[in-house]
């Protein structure tokens, strides 16, 4: 049971105040102060990784891979956004805080990387990318 991993330098993860880690079956992640994962159901994801681009705002992220794939976007700022959280869990968002361990089937690999800005962005920000991504595309009209 090995995972293949490709893990980022400790500096990255320190930057950003977050650890990661990794057993044969298990990835481990905590989130420093302030900070928390973001995990968007597919159709919406994909929408928001675009607008993040389009915006620079493209930030770090945790990717699993597997036939669905998952992906979960560090973000700041969870202390004072409790109704852009309530909305994200409405559109099917899962908000991961403090210690999270995801199980990883043999054979899966994940990655872990800074994105493509060098900056968090803040968790309104992706309620903001969801709500544009769900008023402007046709399948995702509110």
């Amino acid at each position: 049971m090995t995972s293949t991993a490709v893990t980022e330098p400790a500096a990255t993860a320190n930057r950003f105040d977050w650890s990661i880690s990794h057993a044969d079956d298990t990835l481990v992640v905590t989130f420093g102060v302030e900070r928390a994962g973001i995990e968007l159901p597919a159709p919406l994801r994909i929408g928001v990784e675009l607008f993040f681009q389009d915006n620079g705002l493209s930030g770090p992220t945790i990717a699993i891979d597997g036939p669905v794939g998952r992906q979960i976007r560090l973000v700041t700022g969870i202390s004072k956004a409790d109704r852009a959280i309530e909305y994200l869990q409405r559109c099917g968002a899962v908000l991961h805080v403090g210690r999270t361990v995801w199980p990883l089937p043999p054979g899966l690999a994940w990655s872990a990387g800074g994105g493509h800005g060098h900056r968090i962005p803040p968790l309104v920000a992706v309620a903001a990318a969801v709500r544009a991504v769900r008023l402007y595309t046709p399948d995702g009209l509110e």
